[in-house]
């Protein structure tokens, strides 16, 4: 359970469309990122992290927002994470 798995799993999903449109359903309507359910996806395509590596690897992210982060946040959803289930 590292902060590596789940910039790597940022990265697969910057790099799958299809993987993409799931992460985007995992926001609520107050923009906030499920994390139950991310780590649940995060382990469905083999990666093994917990709610506070994501919360950790968004804390201390020093790279560039992806084209997909970016659009979250010009959409006035912030790229913030929540431990509450949508």
């Amino acid at each position: 359970m590292t902060i590596e798995s789940v910039n790597e799993f940022r990265e697969k999903i910057k790099n799958n469309s299809e993987l993409e449109a799931v992460v985007r359903g995992l926001f609520g309507s107050d923009g906030m990122l499920d994390l139950p359910a991310a780590v649940k996806l995060g382990e469905q395509h083999g990666f093994t992290f917990s709610e506070s590596d994501i919360d950790a690897a968004f804390a201390n992210d020093n790279d560039e927002l992806s084209d997909f982060e970016l659009e979250m946040v010009s959409a006035g959803q912030p790229t913030r994470i929540s431990s509450q289930g949508a």
